[in-house]
């Protein structure tokens, strides 16, 4: 129990818990279609500080990356904030193909050959205009 008490082990779940607690109290206000996503994502966030504080309490090792290999996590950080940033100024299509784009390039190591480039590339754009139709004419969401 005292490694529930380390600031170091619990102010992470902490955060997370309250960001996910926080989520869920918004999506209550939002229509039913709505808030499909932001209480899934706060189930997830909570459910997932609820895992850290459990593998802290049983005394699980850290499974946190070293220093050095944190950069790829910080990158991807800035791009999910940049990409919610950029959503309502340029909209959803194009918020979505530049933060997949950078997200991807993030993930590779290194280059692909162009034909395994331009195969991901038009995945990326066919899966998010089918996700942009699906929410603007099947659910009736608007999109930013």
């Amino acid at each position: 129990m005292n490694k529930l008490l380390d600031p170091r082990v619990s102010t992470a779940p902490l955060i997370l818990l309250a960001v996910g607690g926080y989520v869920l109290y918004e999506a209550t206000s939002m229509t039913a279609f709505g808030a499909i996503f932001p209480r899934l994502a706060g189930i997830g966030l909570v459910l997932g500080s609820l895992a850290l504080l459990a593998r802290a309490a049983l005394g699980k090792p850290d499974m946190r990356p070293a220093p050095d290999k944190a950069a790829p996590a910080v990158l991807l950080l800035a791009t999910l904030m940049g990409w919610a940033l950029l959503l309502p100024i340029i909209g959803f299509v194009p918020a979505c193909l530049i933060g997949a784009a950078l997200t991807m390039a993030l993930a590779e190591p290194s280059m692909p050959r162009f034909r395994e480039l331009a195969l991901r590339g038009g995945g990326l754009i066919l899966t998010i205009l089918a996700i942009a139709t699906l929410f603007s004419r099947g659910l009736n969401v608007p999109l930013p």
